[in-house]
């Protein structure tokens, strides 16, 4: 790779594209093996790019039209600012969540840490609240199986 293909922001940039592609496989050529994901709006946290990768999938099986729409990117050394737009479609469960059909459009914001030209920690940012509403649930019932589906992950986990 080139000095400048690895530039935080670039590796930002691809692994979005790759993601809004619904290519969980080339997204996660941009994470360090060791990567944490966090969707802060879940309360959910992935480590280790096996689970990572089967979070993505799970999350693209549920909004096979998820894409990002990039509005700005800073980097500041190893890490990287962005906000944008998020949009998805609900077609199928996610987390015991019936699907809906409908479909969600939020601003969000995330940071990444870069580190030699891999993605070594990611928080993504976007209302819960907002989401649930455009996509009609619940947000007091999606809020209890998202924590259903927390305590069985960590119970799995252990």
């Amino acid at each position: 790779m080139t000095e400048e293909r690895n530039h935080p922001t670039d590796v930002v940039r691809s692994y979005a594209r790759a993601k809004s592609q619904a290519d969980v496989q080339a997204a996660m050529r941009f994470c360090h093996p060791d990567v944490v994901f966090e969707t802060i709006a879940f309360q959910a946290v992935a480590s280790g790019s096996d689970e990572v990768a089967r979070q993505n999938a799970a999350f693209l099986r549920t909004f096979p039209d998820y894409g990002v729409q990039l509005e700005y990117l800073v980097a500041a050394g190893d890490l990287v600012i962005g906000a944008g737009t998020v949009r998805a479609t609900m077609m199928e469960s996610l987390v015991g969540i019936e699907p809906t059909g409908r479909a969600f459009e939020l601003p969000f914001a995330c940071h990444w840490t870069v580190r030699n030209g891999l993605i070594v920690h990611e928080r993504f940012f976007f209302d819960f609240h907002q989401m649930c509403e455009q996509l009609g649930l619940s947000t007091e019932a999606a809020a209890e199986k998202f924590a259903a589906w927390r305590k069985c992950t960590k119970a799995a986990a252990r």
